[in-house]
């Protein structure tokens, strides 16, 4: 025999399924799982434009690693994407650390919102109205509230909620994403741990030999018969320092 409790709860995803749906998909990430990372926060890099498509690199094995960690064992073609917090247009890394799995189908908050106040921030840090910073800070604080402050009432008169789920009037006051600076690409330059300038003649240093091509490829000095011809746009010291950075492996 069902308790009352069970019968009222069942009655209402009967009656709302779009509210039984929001039960169980995350609105917000887990700050203990993703608490967001960002890869840089130079705006002459990030506000060029085509820089996301030389940094997006989230191989469908990472993808797989979000999903299990947030518990979804099963999903519908088109129903999830696997989110950056802190979106590559606003300098987000594609570090683990840095995704989780947002739904389409929530109402009224879903990933279609999210991407209205990424689009939002990325125009206005862009345009100089707030720093690349305080754009990063504010969607990995709480999209929710972010939305409201810098957008304007949610949709479908939803209110902010916090990490737990209960609604939030306020923006908390959390500590800024330490920004990790980004090595030299085709829209700018800076620096990033085990990256290095080419040589003129498109080689590669030493001491950071792996070559990144335009393509946004790298190469390895060795079983890579492409390396030799390659004129690097980037070098790094190993494989791991170019796949922090965004770049992937020949396939």
């Amino acid at each position: 025999m069902r308790t009352r409790p069970a019968v009222f709860l069942l009655a209402l995803a009967a009656a709302f399924p779009a509210l039984a749906y929001n039960m169980q998909a995350p609105i917000l990430p887990d700050p203990k799982l993703s608490p967001g990372d960002v890869l840089t926060s130079d705006k002459a890099i990030i506000c060029v434009s085509g820089y996301t498509k030389t940094v997006r690199n989230v191989p469908q094995s990472l993808k797989e690693q979000v999903y299990r960690s947030y518990g979804i064992t099963s999903r519908e073609p088109g129903e999830y994407e696997v989110d950056h917090i802190i979106s590559l247009e606003l300098g987000g890394s594609n570090s683990i650390r840095n995704l989780y799995p947002e739904s389409y189908k929530t109402q009224p908050l879903n990933a279609h919102v999210k991407d209205t106040l990424e689009n939002k921030l990325h125009a206005l840090a862009c345009g100089g109205q707030i720093t690349m910073q305080e754009a990063q800070t504010a969607i990995a604080s709480n999209w929710t509230t972010a939305y409201v402050k810098y957008v304007g009432p949610l949709p479908g008169g939803a209110q902010p909620l916090t990490p737990g789920g209960a609604p939030t009037t306020h923006v908390p006051a959390l500590p800024t994403p330490s920004p990790v600076p980004v090595g030299k690409t085709a829209q700018g330059t800076g620096t990033i741990s085990g990256a290095a300038t080419p040589n003129a003649d498109g080689s590669c240093p030493s001491s950071a030999p792996i070559k990144v091509s335009k393509s946004g490829i790298y190469h390895l000095p060795t079983g890579d018969g492409n390396y030799n011809r390659t004129h690097a746009q980037q070098c790094f010291s190993d494989a791991a320092a170019a796949q922090a950075a965004g770049y992937r492996g020949v396939k």
